[in-house]
């Protein structure tokens, strides 16, 4: 019963049964073992060449031409309709490598007689090492079916083994990158401000911009996905907080000079919230820069609050002291996020993307985005609509009732400050 009836080889419960206890061992120490898949190319075209009756010959010849290439010890099993697996053992990566291969070659080069039809085909063949972080032997059909779909995606026909322990290295090696990066961006004023204006539609006086943080590269400015999540990982976005909010305020004193009444929105990383040293530093910078407070407004995920609302709480108090303003972004994609403002007095809440999604079609959003403006503006909060991509969206968002629009359909995070508020 642990056998396929059409090929012999085992099965796929069997298989999976063996893999578990190949990850287990690993966990254990034991090394060179690893999970080959073969797939046929083309399955469908080959199927329809051969007619379906000749489907179980043809998995049949190929069964045992995979048998001929494998050492006693070695496990193959049938894992789906032409998917094969086999779990080798006492070989080293580059054994592994040599073997895949090896079969590869052995399905192009051989002619299979199937019915009255001789055809050539080819397979994609992926392994993975199964190592001491290969939770079971489902980790290791994932590692080796990703693998294998990036072989059908480039055209099949390859061979190629996964090596999680050398994706880790790797893995650590790019971290370490990033981080000596991150750092010394930090000390040779590596970084740069990006302005996206936020546009009142209720005649709102001043100026108002989103600031975002981009890292000078080598080939241009490079975007925060890349090097935000290693800051956090290693603690350092206080100190990437810190730097955008003193570059913000010489910007904003920049502007003063020049006549402008300006209002920066600055995000905020959860890990800033619990650094008590950070508001009577802003305090100072403020001061020294004679700033007003209300210049600036901090902003953060709802989800994020809601995760760290003792900290938001008593940050947000400390931000009304120094008359800055506290925006919630992605607001409404929670539960209940009006209940949310009961602890933290937000004043601008920034409309969750999901609610502007295909907006002039969409009579539900439209509707969901009028009755939040209702609820907020009786409550005395201001709303801002982000995302906006086209003319259309912001006739809606106008006559809903939302106060302030943002996106690049109006005008893309640029190095200066040129928006014509003038004009809107």
């Amino acid at each position: 019963r642990s056998k396929d009836l059409i090929t012999e080889l085992f099965n796929r419960q069997y298989l999976t049964t063996e893999l578990d206890r190949a990850a287990a061992a690993a966990a254990s120490g034991k090394t060179e073992q690893a999970l080959i898949l073969l797939e046929l190319d083309n399955y469908k075209t080959v199927l329809d060449g051969i007619g379906l009756g000749n489907t179980d010959l043809l998995l049949g010849d190929m069964a045992n031409l995979l048998r001929r290439h494998l050492l006693e010890n070695d496990i193959p099993g049938r894992l789906g309709e032409h998917t094969f697996g086999i779990l080798v053992h006492d070989r080293s990566a580059e054994a592994v490598g040599q073997l895949a291969e090896t079969l590869r070659k052995a399905f192009e080069e051989r002619i299979f007689e199937v019915g009255k039809n001789s055809i050539n085909l080819t397979i994609s063949v992926a392994a993975t090492l199964i190592g001491e972080k290969t939770a079971n032997g489902n980790a290791a059909l994932d590692q080796a079916s990703v693998t294998l779909r990036a072989i059908q995606a480039e055209g099949g026909n390859m061979a190629r083994v996964f090596d999680p322990a050398a994706k880790d290295k790797a893995d650590a090696e790019k971290n370490r990158h990033w981080l000596k990066l991150i750092k010394d961006s930090l000390g040779n004023d590596g970084y740069v401000l990006y302005f996206q204006p936020i546009i009142s539609l209720q005649g709102a006086e001043g100026e108002y911009y989103e600031i975002l943080l981009r890292m000078k590269g080598p080939k241009g400015e490079i975007l925060p996905g890349f090097f935000m999540p290693i800051a956090e990982q290693h603690g350092l976005m206080p100190q990437l907080d810190r730097w955008v909010i003193a570059n913000a305020i010489r910007a904003l004193a920049e502007r003063e000079q020049g006549g402008r009444k300006t209002t920066f929105f600055i995000k905020l990383a959860p890990q800033s919230l619990e650094d008590q040293t950070l508001l009577p530093w802003v305090a100072l910078q403020l001061k020294n820069a004679r700033q007003r407070g209300d210049a600036l407004v901090f902003e953060m995920p709802e989800s994020k609050v809601v995760t760290n609302l003792k900290p938001a709480r008593a940050f947000v108090r400390g931000l009304e002291q120094l008359h800055c303003g506290f925006a919630l972004e992605q607001f409404g994609s929670g539960l209940n996020s009006f209940q949310l403002l009961k602890h933290i007095p937000a004043h601008y809440l920034k409309v969750d993307r999901s609610y502007m999604a295909e907006l002039p079609k969409s009579k539900e959003n439209q509707e969901r985005i009028k009755a939040m403006c209702e609820q907020a503006h009786n409550a005395g909060k201001l709303t801002i609509a982000e995302f906006v991509e086209d003319a259309a969206s912001m006739s809606i968002l106008f006559s809903c009732g939302i106060n302030f629009v943002q996106g690049n359909f109006l005008q893309e995070p640029e190095q200066v400050m040129t928006y014509d508020f003038g004009g809107t």
